[in-house]
């Protein structure tokens, strides 16, 4: 019989106001959505730009069927909506956002901006969503590795967030079948995974008893590089285990 453990957790990090939003939301017949979102707080009205993002979709989770990634697409489309209802000439609040939705034993995934999902088969990282950022860009163009956005001096530079002009296109995954091996997703938002790096969730994965402890051993490491001031840090954790 398959089992779901899931952990969140949403910090202030060195900030004087955490702009980031976290939640899993499990209902009978729905299944499960987990979902975190990442204010952008040089745009003014972070913290309520991520709020109205999830309310948006854990409101949309609760009224609405999901069969496919396809599906999740409005979604992202009317969080959009919302959050660009709230802007004002001084306040153009934007969010990042990512979730995951699992219902029996299959998963899917969607995310626009640079918070991440990643995605691990027996242990090891099978997958983790690209970020939407200048960052980003330069990794196709072969300027940078992927490790040197970390570092990179246009790392929060977003080349698509909820509360942009246009029509919003959020990057969906394929349908992925759980049965047959164990699987565990981290959703995170930059401040995370600026100071958890890759191998460092592998690890801290490996033997871990719960989603609790995988994320209280990966929050170690983010204390152990984390700089003074550095940013709110937001997690999900869901392992699936058949």
């Amino acid at each position: 019989m398959a089992t779901m453990d899931t952990f969140f957790y949403s910090d202030l990090g060195g900030r004087t106001e955490n702009e980031d939003s976290a939640t899993i939301l499990e209902e009978s017949g729905k299944g499960m959505l987990a979902v975190i979102a990442d204010g952008l707080g040089g745009h003014g009205g972070g913290a309520k730009a991520s709020q109205t993002a999830m309310r948006t979709v854990l409101e949309l989770f609760s009224a609405k069927k999901v069969t496919e990634p396809a599906d999740l697409s409005p979604w992202f489309e009317q969080a959009n909506q919302q959050v660009s209802a709230l802007q004002t000439p001084d306040c153009k609040m934007k969010t990042t956002m990512v979730m995951l939705h699992i219902k029996d034993d299959m998963a899917m995934w969607a995310h626009v901006g640079d918070s991440r999902l990643y995605h691990f088969v027996n242990g090891k990282l099978t997958e983790q969503t690209v970020d939407h950022s200048v960052s980003q860009m330069a990794v196709f163009r072969g300027e940078i590795t992927q490790d040197q956005i970390r570092g990179h001096e246009d790392r929060n530079r977003l080349t698509s967030a909820l509360g942009g002009s246009g029509k919003i296109k959020p990057e969906l995954s394929e349908k992925i079948a759980l049965s047959g091996a164990e699987h565990a997703f981290l959703l995170c938002t930059d401040g995370f995974w600026e100071y958890v790096y890759e191998e460092e969730m592998a690890q801290a994965l490996q033997g871990a008893a719960s989603a609790r402890d995988w994320m209280e051993k990966m929050g170690q490491c983010l204390v152990s590089h984390a700089k003074p001031g550095h940013d709110n840090n937001s997690a999900a954790a869901v392992i699936w285990r058949e």
